[in-house]
């Protein structure tokens, strides 16, 4: 098992890398900063948390900046501007919606 403290450094970078990524201009980058964050979730086998994995494109690993958003029968579509994916996000009960 990882030590503890190797743990926690692992989230703040991961969480550290994810705040990069937003706050990037050019997408190529804020793209690499996400790939690599993936990676240290991977290798260190922790699981990146829900809020940080919904504000991603899975396919094309771009942060959602500028995103279109539909609500249809309790679902919540988000449409990439970059890869043109949509993710489909059930609202369950309790939930709020940002």
């Amino acid at each position: 098992m990882k030590d503890r403290a190797l743990i926690n450094i692992s989230r703040e970078r991961i969480n550290t890398l994810f705040a990069e990524a937003m706050k990037a201009d050019d997408v190529k980058l804020a793209r690499r900063y996400i790939e690599i964050m993936e990676k240290i979730g991977m290798r260190m086998n922790i699981i990146v948390e829900g809020d940080i994995k919904r504000r991603y494109c899975k396919k094309c690993k771009a942060p959602y900046k500028n995103i279109s958003v539909t609500l249809k029968n309790k679902m919540v579509f988000v449409h990439c501007p970059y890869c043109g994916d949509i993710r489909r996000i059930p609202i369950t009960k309790g939930e709020k919606v940002n």
